[in-house]
C-alpha cells in the first residue's frame, strides 16, 4: 500500500474519483474497491453476510444460494462458508449499485429479445439475472469445475441458453474458438459482456465481423485486469463506431501489479 501511496503522491491526480479512492485507502487501508459501502467492517456489512442463506438440493447434492427468487448452484466441493463469502462478494459488493464492476447501470440495461454473449461466465450471476430479458443466451466458460453448477441453475432456461466449454480468442484451434467463427451460421448478437481474466482484447480480436455488424449495439468489458486495458479496449471499441463510458469509481484489483494501480473497472460501449 506504501508503494501505491508513493506513486500517487510523485503524481498527484487531477481526478475527483480519484482522489476519493486515495482518501479510502487512506482512512480504511488496502481494499479492492476503496469505499465506504464495500468496508466489511461495517455493522450493516457483517449484518447483510451473516444472513447470506445457503440451501443444499438433495436431489441434485448440489448447494445454492437465491438470486432473484432463482436457485443459483455451485461446485459439490465447495463449503457452505465459501459459498457464502463467494455469493456475498457476487451480490453484495460486485453488483453494489456504486460498484466500479457492476456491468449494467439505469442507463445501460440490456434491451427485452436480446441475444446476449457472456464472456467468461464462472457461477453464472450475470446470466441468471437477465436471462428472462434475452430470447436467447450464450455462456462461454471454459472451467470444468462449473459446469455441473451452470447446467444446474439454466435447467429451467434449457430452451434459450447455450453453456459453451471453449476459451475465446483470436484465433480458432482445438482449444480455443473465435467469436466470429462461432456466429458464422448463427444469429448475431445484441449485447456483449467480457470478464475473461485479462483475455478481453483478443476477444475483441476475433469479434471483428459481429462487432462491425448492425446487430451489435452494447459491449461492456472489464478494464482493470491489465494497465493499458481502459485505453487499448476503449480505441478498438470505438474503432468500430462505438462511443464508451468508464464505470464509476476506481478499482485496485488487478493482475500484473503495475501502474496505474487505480484503474476503471469496466467501459460501456454503444452504438
Amino acid at each position: 500500500m506504501s508503494l501505491i501511496r508513493r506513486h500517487y503522491s510523485n503524481n498527484s491526480p487531477d481526478n475527483v474519483e480519484l482522489l476519493e479512492a486515495l482518501e479510502g485507502i487512506k482512512h480504511r487501508g488496502f481494499m479492492i474497491y476503496p469505499y465506504e459501502w464495500a468496508d466489511n467492517r461495517s455493522e450493516t456489512y457483517q449484518h447483510k453476510f451473516t444472513n447470506t442463506q445457503v440451501f443444499t438440493d438433495e436431489k441434485l447434492d448440489l448447494q445454492y444460494t437465491i438470486l432473484d427468487n432463482r436457485r443459483l448452484y455451485f461446485p459439490k466441493t465447495w463449503t457452505t462458508d465459501k459459498i457464502r463469502e463467494y455469493y456475498f462478494g457476487l451480490q453484495e459488493i460486485e453488483q453494489h449499485p456504486l460498484c466500479p464492476h457492476r456491468y449494467l447501470s439505469e442507463k445501460f440495461t440490456i434491451d427485452d429479445g436480446s441475444i446476449v454473449v457472456d464472456c467468461g461466465v464462472a457461477e453464472g450471476n450475470f446470466g441468471l439475472a437477465i436471462v428472462e430479458n434475452c430470447k436467447r443466451l450464450y455462456l462461454f466458460e471454459p472451467d470444468e469445475v462449473w459446469m455441473e453448477p451452470l447446467n444446474a441453475t439454466f435447467a429451467p432456461w434449457k430452451e434459450r441458453v447455450s453453456i459453451v466449454k471453449k476459451y475465446l480468442s483470436d484465433t480458432t484451434d482445438d482449444m480455443n474458438i473465435t467469436l466470429d467463427d462461432f456466429f458464422a451460421e448463427k444469429e448475431y448478437p445484441n449485447f456483449l459482456k467480457l470478464d475473461v481474466e485479462g483475455y478481453e482484447e483478443r476477444v475483441l480480436l476475433g469479434a471483428d465481423k459481429i462487432l462491425e455488424s448492425e446487430e451489435l449495439q452494447k459491449v461492456v468489458t472489464c478494464t482493470y485486469h491489465k494497465a493499458d486495458d481502459e485505453q487499448t479496449l476503449g480505441a478498438l471499441l470505438r474503432s468500430h463506431g462505438f462511443a464508451t463510458v468508464p464505470s464509476h469509481g476506481y478499482t485496485l484489483l488487478s493482475i500484473d501489479a503495475k501502474p496505474p494501480y487505480f484503474r476503471r473497472g469496466l467501459l460501456r460501449a454503444t452504438k
